[in-house]
């Protein structure tokens, strides 16, 4: 429940919530096989709130190391689109290394793989 549910937080702009659901799926496995795709996603929401927030160094540092775990995850993991999520990230980020602040773009969204798995956790 805690991916799913950090998803639909996360695309309504709420980061800091879906940071703490993905959060609890990644703490009690945190040195299991999905410890980089749960870190990932949670340093890409960080990356979101520090934009937020304005802190454009922190945008930074947490969108580079989200994309850099979300890597090896590609292209979709547990039934997420990671593509998309990845390439709007790697454009906001091109943006502020520009010297563009704040970014004006959309900020990333998560898109779920046509035909999924409804239940969370579960594997392409």
């Amino acid at each position: 429940m805690t991916l799913q549910r950090g998803v639909e937080l996360f695309n309504q702009g709420r980061y800091w919530e879906a940071h703490e659901a993905w959060e609890q799926a990644w703490v009690p496995d945190r040195h299991g096989p999905d410890r980089g795709f749960y870190k990932g996603l949670i340093q890409v929401a960080a990356g979101c709130l520090h934009h937020r927030r304005r802190n454009r160094r922190g945008a930074l540092n947490k969108w580079r190391s989200g994309i850099d775990y979300l890597r090896p995850y590609l292209p979709r993991h547990h039934g997420l689109e990671l593509g998309p999520l990845m390439e709007r990230v790697e454009a906001c980020l091109a943006t502020l290394e520009a010297g563009v602040w704040p970014v004006e773009a959309e900020l990333p969204r998560i898109e779920a793989t046509p035909g999924a798995p409804a239940r969370p956790g579960a594997s392409d």
